[in-house]
């Protein structure tokens, strides 16, 4: 039987978003958490996965956002999400992700991704959208989380491919 799926997160502001991404992702901790998933795969999380994760943007800032210039004004933005953009099926579904990374119902490493190696996939009690697929990747030795999406049968399908080498 399929677990049912997590409650989608709730949000009025970027703060509060962040917040939920921190207490899922990063245990509590402020910069990064290391956990292992069930395939064996040792992984690591840091603070600014989160702009992957959600796609965090901003139209007067370079593409590649750094933590160390953001955090505060994330922190900071306590009613909405001033002139950052995200992406909101990524965001809602975030209690999800952190579901597939340590609980994959498969895992397939795929060489024809570019920023990601690894495909996670975690099936769900729920419709229309019963999986989450997560993308894994490899950075300086370390297994890091690229990013992460809802997706009904069809897209679960679209992914397996390359190596299936969990379970």
């Amino acid at each position: 039987m399929k677990p049912k799926r997590p409650e989608l997160l709730k949000f009025a502001s970027l703060s509060e978003l962040y917040r939920h991404f921190e207490t899922l992702f990063l245990n509590g901790r402020h910069s990064s958490y290391e956990c292992v998933s069930a395939c064996g795969h040792a992984m690591k999380v840091f603070d600014h996965h989160f702009f992957h994760m959600v796609k965090l943007g901003h139209p007067d800032k370079p593409k590649r956002l750094l933590m160390a210039n953001e955090k505060d004004t994330i922190l900071a933005t306590t009613v909405g999400f001033g002139a950052y953009t995200y992406d909101k099926q990524r965001a809602i579904y975030l209690a999800s992700a952190a579901v597939c990374l340590v609980h994959p119902d498969e895992v397939w490493e795929d060489p024809s991704l570019n920023a990601a190696k690894w495909v996670y996939i975690k099936q769900f009690d729920a419709t229309p959208y019963a999986f989450t697929i997560l993308l894994v990747g490899e950075r300086e030795g370390c297994k890091v989380p690229v990013t992460s999406f809802p997706g009904k049968n069809r897209d679960a399908r679209k992914w397996r491919r390359g190596a299936r080498i969990y379970p």
